[in-house]
């Protein structure tokens, strides 16, 4: 994962990330779901097992994660704004320039078929692929607390945005440097990114 989608701080900038490559999950709803609950797990299963495949292969390492999720809604509102149920999302993770689609086959192939495996038969984990991501300007802050009060923080984003004279476009992700299954609400360490309208959505 570039650096730029970690090391942010509690003043709000623009930065430009660089062109990179994630396994990406799509879906729709809140995010304590059930369907979202199966898509994180599809992710980080696919993950796993690519990292284990290169092992083996004698290939670059790479770690996993944070987890990356970029939120909408197809409501005129901000995503925030929008009834829980009608959020959409697609979850990221990182991973090496030079995984393939058929690295990312194989992977699914191996995770669907081992009898037992959490992801044993998984559509979610068929739904996994592969994206190429492009060089992308965002507004950008660290957001430390709940997720429940971004609001204030994605706030400081715009205004940082709209003094560069750029306007906001109506989706935003988030990068989870934070486990909320072990931290404090208080204590959340979460990169919140805004996007530009100028730049569109990256492909």
């Amino acid at each position: 994962m570039p650096r730029e989608l970690l090391d942010a701080t509690s003043e709000a900038d623009i930065v430009s990330i660089p062109a990179r490559s994630v396994i990406a999950i799509d879906g729709e709803g809140e995010p304590g779901s059930e369907r979202f609950q199966r898509a994180l797990r599809a992710a980080y299963g696919i993950a796993v097992t690519l990292k284990l495949a290169r092992k083996r292969e004698r290939r670059d390492d790479f770690a996993i994660g944070p987890l990356e999720g970029r939120w909408w809604s197809d409501q005129i509102l901000p995503c925030s704004l929008a009834p829980r149920h009608a959020w959409r999302w697609t979850l990221r993770m990182a991973v090496p320039r030079d995984v393939t689609k058929r690295d990312l086959s194989r992977a699914v192939a191996a995770v669907t078929a081992k009898r037992g495996g959490a992801l044993e038969k998984s559509e979610d984990a068929r739904r996994v692929r592969l994206d190429r991501l492009p060089r992308q300007r965002v507004g950008r802050i660290l957001h430390v607390g709940p997720y429940a009060t971004e609001s204030a923080s994605l706030a400081k984003v715009r205004d940082e945005i709209e003094r560069h004279g750029l306007s906001c476009a109506d989706r935003h992700a988030e990068v989870y440097l934070g486990d909320p299954r072990r931290a404090r609400p208080d204590r959340l360490r979460t990169v919140l990114l805004r996007e530009l309208a100028e730049e569109g959505p990256p492909s």
